[in-house]
Parts: structure tokens; C-alpha cells; sequence
């Protein structure tokens, strides 16, 4: 029954050791998602407003 628990914290703690590592690689990974995504939405208007200031 103790070595169960053991055996549960154990996992439990290799869990989170890789959930911390995957989360760390994924907040790189959504930054650039996240930029990719934005970066139409800013440049569309942008380029959309410039060609008709100049005609």
C-alpha cells in the first residue's frame, strides 16, 4: 500500500517535471503562433491604408 503511494508520488512528480518541460516549449512555440497570427492582422490594414494614401 506505501509503496503504491510511492510509486503514485513518484509518477506524480515525473509528471509535472514533464508537463514543466513541455510548457516551457510550448510558451516558445504559442509566442511564434501567436505572432504569425497577429502579424496579418496588423500588416493587412497597414499595407491597405498606405495604398490609399498614395492613390
Amino acid at each position: 500500500m506505501i509503496k503504491q503511494m510511492d510509486e503514485m508520488v513518484s509518477g506524480l512528480a515525473d509528471a509535472r517535471r514533464r508537463t514543466r518541460r513541455i510548457m516551457r516549449y510550448w510558451g516558445r512555440t504559442m509566442k511564434m503562433v501567436i505572432v504569425a497570427i497577429t502579424m496579418p492582422i496588423w500588416v493587412i490594414p497597414y499595407s491597405i491604408y498606405r495604398r490609399r494614401r498614395h492613390g
